[in-house]
C-alpha cells in the first residue's frame, strides 16, 4: 500500500466481488467476475477488514489498528489490485470520487511525487452520467472513474486546460493525483516554459489519427478494456425482439422475380469478383424494373422463417441471401428512384416479404442531392438498421454488428450487380436527418448507415495504374461478362 496517500483514503472491492473465508479448508476465496482467487488465511482482524470492504468503501485505519495485520492486508490488496476500488472522500464516511478498475490488468498506483508539469484532463476523458453519479471513462484507462458528488465536477473544471498541481487546492490536488493514477489526467512532457505546453497524447502517432469518440466505440464494441456484459445477454429478455422478423409493409407495388435459369446464365463466380469495379459516374441510361426487381430479389428477399410463419413475430428469425448477425436480419432497404424503365420517379420501402415496393411520400432529389455523387445514379438504395432487432439480444457490440451486415450486404448487392451488368457505388455517411425525414422514420429506432448507388456506369478507361499480381485479370473477366 502506498505510504503518502491524502487524507480520508477509502477502500472497498468491486460490486461484484464476494469475500468467503473457509475455516475448514485454511483459505479465504475471493469470487470476482473474472476468477477465483484462493488465499491463506490471514487473521482474524484482516478477514473482518476484507469482508467490510465488499460491502463499501472504508477506512482501513478504523478496522486494522496492528502494523503487521495492515502489512498482511496491504500485501493481499496489492495482489488483489484489479479488484480493489481505491476511493477519495472529504470526511471519513463519504467518498468524493472512486476509481474502480475494469480488467484482470488495471494496476493502479498514486504518484509518488506531486506532479512538476502542467496538467490537464486527458482529450479521451469522455463524462458521462448513469442517472446517480456523474462517470468519467477513456478508452485508453482500463479504470472508471466515479463522481459521486456534484462538487467533485468543480475539481474537473480546473483540468479543462493546462494548470499546475501548485495552484490547486489541496483537494483537489488529491483529485488530480487519483485521476492520473486513473488514466484521466495527464502531465506535460518536459519543455521550455516560454513555448507552448504539449502532451505526449498529442502528438503519440497512435493517437493522432483516433476521435475519442471512435476509440471508445472501438473498444466498447469489443472485448479486453470493460467491464460491461458483452454478448449474447438477451438485456431485454428472450422472449423476443421488439421489432417483427419483417417490417409491416402496405400492399405495393410487385417487382419481376428472376427464374433460375437466369441465374444459371450467370458468369462464373471468380469473373464477377474480378471484373467488379466502383462505378465512378452514371450514365443517362435508365435502369429496368426487371434489373431492380432481380437485384432486390437475389440479395434481399425473405427466403425462409425459423420459428413461426408468422411475420409478425418478434421471436422469428429469418434467412435472406446476404449474411447477418443471429438471422436478426434488422437491415432494410428504400430504393430512392431517378429513372427506372416501369417504374414511377420517387421513393420506395423494399417488401423483402412479398418482394414488392411500396411507394412513399418522401421527396427523392432530397437524398440525391444529399448523397453528393459525381452523377446521379438512376436507382439509390438507402440501408437503414431496425436497431432493436440486434439490441434486444446483444450487449455491447450491438451496433458494430450492425455495421459488419451493412458490409455484407452491400458486397452482395455489389456482386449481383456485376453479374447483372450494372455498376454500382458504396455511398458512406448518409444523412440520417433527411433520410428520416424522406422515409418518414424515427431515427433513433431506424436509421440510415449506409447506401448503394446503382446503374450504368459512363464510358471511360480506367485509371492507369502499376500492374500487381495478374491485373489483367479485371479485363479477361470484363471481356468474359461481355
Amino acid at each position: 500500500m502506498h505510504d503518502t496517500l491524502p487524507p480520508f483514503p477509502l477502500w472497498s472491492f468491486r460490486e461484484d466481488v464476494l469475500v468467503e473465508p473457509d475455516p475448514d479448508q485454511g483459505v479465504i476465496v475471493v469470487h470476482s467476475r473474472w476468477e477465483d482467487t484462493v488465499l491463506p488465511m490471514p487473521a482474524p482482524a484482516v478477514v473482518a477488514a476484507m469482508r467490510r470492504m465488499s460491502l463499501g468503501p472504508i477506512s482501513l485505519g478504523n478496522v486494522i489498528r496492528s502494523g503487521a495485520e495492515r502489512r498482511a492486508l496491504g500485501a493481499l490488496l496489492d495482489r488483489l489490485g484489479h479488484l480493489v476500488v481505491r476511493s477519495f472522500g472529504v470526511d471519513r464516511e463519504q467518498p468524493l470520487i472512486s476509481v474502480v478498475p475494469l480488467t484482470p490488468q488495471a494496476g493502479f498506483h498514486l504518484p509518488e511525487r506531486p506532479p512538476v508539469q502542467p496538467v490537464r484532463l486527458s482529450r479521451f476523458a469522455v463524462l458521462t452520467t448513469d442517472g446517480g453519479n456523474y462517470l468519467l471513462e477513456s478508452p485508453l484507462s482500463q479504470h472508471r472513474v466515479i463522481l459521486h458528488r456534484a462538487d467533485a465536477i468543480g475539481h474537473l473544471g480546473a483540468l479543462m486546460r493546462p494548470t499546475t498541481a501548485s495552484e490547486a487546492g489541496p483537494e483537489t490536488r488529491s483529485v488530480i493525483s487519483y485521476l492520473m493514477a486513473a488514466g484521466m489526467v495527464v502531465e506535460a512532457v518536459p519543455g521550455d516554459p516560454f513555448q507552448r505546453v504539449e502532451f505526449a497524447e498529442d502528438r503519440d502517432p497512435a493517437l493522432t489519427a483516433w476521435t475519442p469518440i471512435d476509440l471508445m466505440f472501438h473498444t466498447r464494441s469489443t472485448l479486453g478494456r470493460h467491464d460491461q456484459d458483452f454478448g449474447v445477454t438477451y438485456p431485454l429478455g428472450e422472449h423476443g425482439s421488439v421489432e417483427p422478423v419483417v417490417k409491416e409493409a402496405a400492399e405495393g407495388i410487385p417487382l419481376p422475380r428472376p427464374s433460375w435459369d437466369d441465374l444459371a446464365a450467370d458468369p462464373p463466380f471468380s469473373a464477377v469478383v474480378e471484373a467488379h469495379r466502383p462505378a465512378r459516374s452514371f450514365s443517362g441510361e435508365e435502369m429496368t424494373l426487371t434489373d431492380l426487381g432481380a437485384l432486390l430479389y437475389r440479395t434481399a428477399r425473405v427466403r425462409s422463417l425459423t420459428g413461426s410463419p408468422s411475420t409478425e413475430a418478434t421471436a422469428t428469425t429469418s434467412d435472406r441471401p446476404h449474411p447477418t448477425s443471429g438471422d436478426c436480419h434488422e437491415l432494410e432497404l428504400y430504393a430512392v428512384v431517378d429513372r427506372c424503365a416501369g417504374l414511377a420517379r420517387g421513393v420506395y420501402h423494399y417488401d423483402p416479404y412479398h418482394h414488392g415496393l411500396t411507394p412513399l411520400d418522401g421527396d427523392p432529389d432530397e437524398l440525391l442531392v444529399s448523397a453528393n455523387l459525381p452523377s446521379p445514379p438512376p436507382v439509390l438504395l438507402m440501408v437503414t438498421a431496425r436497431f432493436r432487432r440486434l439490441s434486444w439480444k446483444y450487449n455491447g457490440l450491438g451496433y458494430s454488428l450492425v455495421l459488419t451486415d451493412a458490409g455484407a450486404l452491400v458486397q452482395t448487392l455489389s456482386l449481383v450487380a456485376t453479374a447483372l451488368g450494372l455498376a454500382g457505388r458504396r455511398l458512406d455517411g448518409p444523412d440520417i436527418e433527411a433520410s428520416a425525414h424522406v422515409f418518414g422514420l424515427d431515427w433513433r429506432t431506424e436509421s440510415s448507415v449506409c447506401g448503394y448507388a446503382v446503374g450504368h456506369p459512363e464510358n471511360g478507361s480506367a485509371d492507369d495504374g502499376y500492374p500487381v499480381n495478374d491485373a489483367d485479370w479485371p479485363m479477361l473477366a470484363a471481356a468474359l461478362l461481355a
